[in-house]
């Protein structure tokens, strides 16, 4: 079957459940059906049946996943992870992009900086490790959704006053003219393209035919519209110009895909696409059978290490064509000899093809997993994961890997190891200073948990970061860190959110702390600010970009990196924001203002915000020195 019939299926659900107020996420009434071309779970059938459980090595079929429609509200760009908040319920959840996973923006393929926040998605998730709907194959937006089927909307009446657009559906090449009528709501945030031009609200006309993207869609409310594009010459603009974005994208890092077969050295390498129907003119043009090739390896996050070098070459054998009954394939298979077999060169292993025209740079710095060349920043943020990559160097279970064997059982006499933690955010409920003892509720559940601090303390890593007054930091032993100070319980606020490095007790419980930090000091000491890219503070939110400070290049000269995410930040009344050695109001804060932060964490019947922000790196070191002087000699 066309893998875009099930794409579309699924996706005429979603814009079905758009209309009648139907969320995906969790549609049990239909889940009673049965399917049997399916031998597992969908959304709509199969209740009886277990859900897929992903197997390394093969791309989840289609309708094998979970549907939940949400708001986008962080990207992790390097680690390809993030999370949304569910239209129904309000829930946050999170992410996590297997390596064949391509997100859709605009009606095609889209990397995660593509996609704006606060964007309502068509989230399709599978199954991780743990039975849990985390990792996501791809995701639709409602451009997506209606230009896939053909759809658009035509303007039937503007009631601006009330912040309303009354359309009626259409598939006009199916002469399907009436499918039904619908209001659009806007507001004055609200962009209209003609072209690739900005218009204005009211130079919509009726006759207009309309595609848009929403923001602010709950149980209770149908959102409005963050965009509309206006006439079928700027949707199909739309479209192209989001496809020749990712185009250059991919072949400034090599077409990622994972190794089918081993023989010798003839590599057989299917790549990975979320749109095979155009996939060929994109990429396999630039390819030519005889041709000379250079092939890379890569992570499960596709991250490279220095491909000018690393590149090993191949010869291209031959072009297959595949089934493309699935997620994330290409239907493509490419069969190759390499000059050499590189200890990545496995089957199931992930690597990155340049064809020949293709540029062979390094990744942008921090993207790679080298880095080479850009001096001394070694943030925790960016480098190689060691107990993910090399589950095999840890003689115990971590938050990454090794679950067939036991959690490291802290000594007496021994700084716990590096990655030995169980790390764990919650508020700070309660302390008893004298005791090294407290509470914190944990983020998300709200579980209370009790902990006892141990003595020993955790070895407190730095990105090698100047801080102010005393150079770059060492790493040492400490047990508490706040405002990137060492520091006691009694200087921990109550109410925010806190990082707990914890251990299982005697009786198997993680209540045991070696290291208790805030969020300001774990951003100081991997070299990481916030900078505000757009704000919306009559909805309580600060749209901003995640970044690291800027470094040498190869030719010793200064440049700032690119950003390495994007999130949404929670602002209140109650938020305290500082600049120099002032308080300041919400509304002085700016587009392009550099922050450090803390705040609460999610619970069940809170969502997240900032307690404090501090403005501007002046404000950020006299923070760090006020606290100094503030904690004194207390220890």
């Amino acid at each position: 079957m066309n893998p875009r019939i099930h794409l579309r299926t699924a996706c005429f659900a979603f814009a079905i459940s758009l209309i009648v107020g139907f969320s995906a996420f969790g549609a049990d009434g239909a889940a009673s059906k049965l399917d049997p071309p399916y031998p597992f779970r969908t959304d709509f059938a199969n209740a009886n049946l277990p859900w897929y459980k992903p197997v390394n090595g093969e791309f989840p079929p289609h309708h094998s996943d979970r549907r939940i429609s949400g708001e986008l509200v962080s990207a992790d760009f390097y680690h390809r992870r993030g999370q949304f908040r569910t239209s129904k319920t309000g829930e946050l959840v999170d992410f996590t992009m297997p390596p064949y996973g391509v997100a859709g923006f605009l009606n095609t393929d889209a990397d995660l900086r593509d996609l704006p926040l606060g964007t309502v998605f068509l989230f399709f998730l599978n199954q991780d490790e743990h039975g849990k709907f985390t990792r996501l194959a791809t995701c639709r937006d409602q451009f997506s959704i209606d230009a896939g089927h053909g759809f658009c909307y035509r303007l039937d009446e503007l009631d601006l006053a009330n912040g309303k657009l009354l359309t009626t559906k259409q598939a006009i090449t199916k002469k399907q003219l009436d499918l039904g009528k619908s209001e659009l709501h806007v507001t004055s945030h609200t962009r209209v393209w003609r072209g690739d031009k900005l218009a204005k609200l009211g130079d919509l006309a009726v006759g207009d035919l309309l595609l848009y993207n929403l923001t602010g869609k709950t149980a209770q409310s149908p959102g409005h519209c963050t965009d509309i594009w206006v006439g079928a010459d700027t949707h199909k603009l739309a479209t192209e110009r989001q496809q020749k974005k990712f185009a250059a994208f991919v072949k400034a890092r090599g077409l990622p895909g994972w190794i089918d077969k081993v023989e010798g050295n003839k590599l057989t390498v299917t790549p990975f696409s979320g749109d095979p129907a155009t996939f060929k003119q994109t990429f396999m043009d630039d390819f030519a059978i005889g041709k000379e090739i250079r092939v890379c390896v890569a992570n499960d996050e596709l991250r490279t290490w220095n491909p000018p070098v690393d590149g090993e070459r191949a010869t291209l054998l031959e072009m297959q064509k595949t089934s493309v009954d699935a997620y994330g394939t290409s239907g493509v298979r490419l069969v190759f000899t390499v000059s050499y077999m590189l200890e990545g060169f496995r089957k199931g292993h992930i690597v990155r093809i340049f064809a020949p025209s293709w540029p062979r740079k390094d990744p942008p710095y921090g993207e790679g997993l080298m880095n080479y060349g850009y001096g001394a920043l070694k943030t925790a943020e960016l480098l190689e994961l060691p107990p993910k990559e090399y589950p095999t160097q840890f003689p115990f279970h971590t938050d990454y890997g090794n679950e067939n064997l036991p959690w490291y059982q802290i000594k007496s006499d021994e700084v716990p190891p590096r990655f030995s933690e169980h790390l764990v955010f919650g508020d700070l409920v309660k302390v008893d200073a004298a005791g090294h003892c407290g509470q914190f509720r944990v983020d998300r559940t709200g579980e209370l948990v009790d902990f006892t601090l141990i003595p020993q303390g955790a070895v407190v890593h730095s990105a090698g970061v100047a801080k102010p007054g005393r150079g770059k930091s060492q790493n040492i032993a400490e047990s508490v860190r706040y405002l990137d100070n060492d520091a006691i319980l009694a200087d921990l606020p109550l109410g925010e959110r806190y990082r707990f490095n914890l251990y299982q007790d005697e009786k198997g419980a993680f209540t045991r702390a070696s290291l208790i930090s805030d969020e300001f000091s774990y951003l100081v000491q991997n070299g990481l600010t916030y900078r505000i890219e757009a704000m919306n503070l009559d909805e309580g939110i600060l749209q901003v970009a995640r970044q690291i400070p800027e470094v040498k290049n190869y030719n010793g000269d200064m440049e700032q990196p690119p950003d390495i995410g994007r999130l949404e930040l929670g602002v209140t009344p109650d938020t305290r924001v500082w600049k120099g050695s002032g308080q300041v109001k919400l509304a002085d804060l700016a587009v392009g203002d550099e922050l450090l932060i803390n705040l609460t964490s999610e619970q069940p019947a809170s969502r997240s915000h900032c307690t404090d922000i501090w403005v501007g790196v002046e404000t950020h070191q006299l923070a760090i020195q006020e606290q100094h002087k503030k904690h004194g000699g207390k220890k």
